[in-house]
């Protein structure tokens, strides 16, 4: 696991090149985000449509609720994603930390 990262960290192109993908991969995420909501929001103007077509009482408290729980729902993904990020991201760092604690300690 020692070798990958200090190849990555010793070589600029490889290092510009894992940016690179990382960049692809946050878009990636965004992007089913942005998909997610568009579909909440085509059902909620389908569903208007379709009170509006059979005569029932379209509320606006319905639909905030409805908005606001589709809301919820995105939040929640993305602080979980957030979250799963924060996690790894910070386990990397104190495993790599302690590698190189450990070879400054050992030699």
């Amino acid at each position: 696991m020692e070798q990958p990262i200090e190849v990555l960290t010793s070589n600029p192109v490889y290092m510009a090149v894992a940016v690179v993908l990382a960049i692809i991969i946050l878009f990636g995420l965004i992007k089913k985000l942005i998909k997610l909501v568009l579909i909440v929001l085509s059902f909620l103007i389908l569903w208007v449509a379709y009170m509006v077509m059979t005569g029932d009482k379209v509320d606006m408290e319905s639909i905030k609720e409805s908005l606001q729980s589709g809301v919820e729902a995105v939040g929640e993904k993305v602080s979980d994603l957030g979250e799963n990020v924060k996690d790894t991201a910070q386990k990397k760092i104190k495993e790599e930390t302690d590698k190189k604690l450990d070879d400054l300690l050992g030699d």
